[in-house]
């Protein structure tokens, strides 16, 4: 275990407060950017291809390409997240803005499976669920606030639909601006971190059982070969450890809520209130996100498309995070003939 003992400059590591004032994590969306979005729109209709049937190449975008690979380099190199502004969902079926946004997935990787069932668009939105209560039952099929977490990809990205009638508002923290803080005020917290915990499975496993976890613990920050990253989800850490049987020591347990508490710190998070047509880009190796509860009314059903994005070229990977956090949430047989809870991020 080879641990970072340097701070992460402040470019990589930022400081919400900060980015709150400016308006340098905005990509707007031109009139030439849509328009190369319409030609590729057109160009897959006329093919009679539907989202999730093409690849990059069968969705060009001209120039607008050049812009994605820039968002692909603050992803993997920068700060590691971008909003997109400025999509005319209104101006689509939603067909029509998931095939978009399929096709703009493309451009910047490999869209991966979300849960067993391999959902590849999950819509994140109040379903009313009869089982609120449920250790198992998944957050984002709520409009209950959520805890800071990463989810289980390179890239995790929503597009609004449409926003709530109150709340709903996206928080966005940096993983690595966190460490910094660990590193500086609490550095005996780091053992436990790099350490890791076992993950709960949530039934989603090769087996299908819902009390199956992880084989080995999940570190939550890695400098695996000179590759620093991280990744924080308690529910499933605090699960993990439970249905493994295994009881965490004092110092494990302050260290996952000092996490939480960080995450939730009002000087380090960025609060947004994502707008029809923002597109929210998030990497999970060095951003936590979360949502505030929210009200729908008056015309207003809160809807977030969501897609998980793997990466290419993004170096070595610690094994246990490579197995357990990295490649989505394969399709399972057994899914065909076994029931599925709604499953994702929460």
């Amino acid at each position: 275990m080879t641990m970072l003992q340097d701070p992460i400059s402040e470019d990589r590591a930022w400081i919400g407060s900060r980015l709150k004032t400016t308006q340098e994590w905005i990509t707007h969306l031109t009139q030439t950017d849509i328009q190369s979005i319409d030609e590729a729109l057109r160009y897959v209709s006329e093919k009679g291809l539907n989202w999730g049937e093409f690849d990059a190449d069968s969705f060009p975008l001209l120039a607008f390409s050049d812009k994605l690979r820039e968002v692909g380099h603050t992803l993997k190199q920068g700060r590691g997240f971008v909003l997109l502004r400025g999509l005319p969902v209104e101006k689509y079926t939603l067909d029509e803005i998931k095939t978009i946004y399929w096709g703009l997935g493309t451009h910047l990787g490999s869209i991966v499976s979300q849960n067993a069932k391999g959902t590849l668009i999950e819509h994140i939105t109040d379903k009313n669920p009869s089982n609120l209560g449920d250790p198992n039952l998944r957050s984002y099929v709520t409009n209950e606030a959520q805890p800071p977490h990463s989810d289980q990809t390179d890239v995790v990205s929503l597009l609004c639909v449409d926003r709530a009638l109150e709340g709903g508002e996206s928080v966005v923290v940096s993983s690595l601006a966190i460490y910094n803080r660990i590193l500086t005020e609490h550095p005996e917290y780091l053992v436990p971190l790099y350490e890791g915990y076992y993950h709960d499975l949530r039934g989603e496993g090769e087996s299908g059982d819902i009390n199956e976890t992880s084989d080995v613990p999940v570190p939550v920050f890695s400098n695996y070969n000179n590759q620093f990253r991280a990744w924080f989800h308690s529910k499933k850490m605090r699960n993990g450890t439970r249905k493994k049987a295994v009881q965490l020591t004092p110092l494990q347990l302050e260290a996952m809520e000092y996490m939480e508490e960080l995450g939730r710190d009002p000087d380090l998070r960025l609060d947004m209130q994502l707008e029809r047509g923002d597109i929210q880009l998030l990497n999970n190796y060095s951003t936590l996100h979360y949502r505030n509860a929210f009200v729908d009314g008056q015309g207003h059903k809160r809807l977030m498309l969501r897609l998980w994005i793997e990466l290419q070229e993004m170096g070595d990977f610690d094994p246990a995070m490579e197995r357990w956090v990295r490649q989505g949430i394969p399709l399972r047989s057994w899914s065909k003939t076994k029931p599925v809870q709604a499953l994702g991020d929460v």
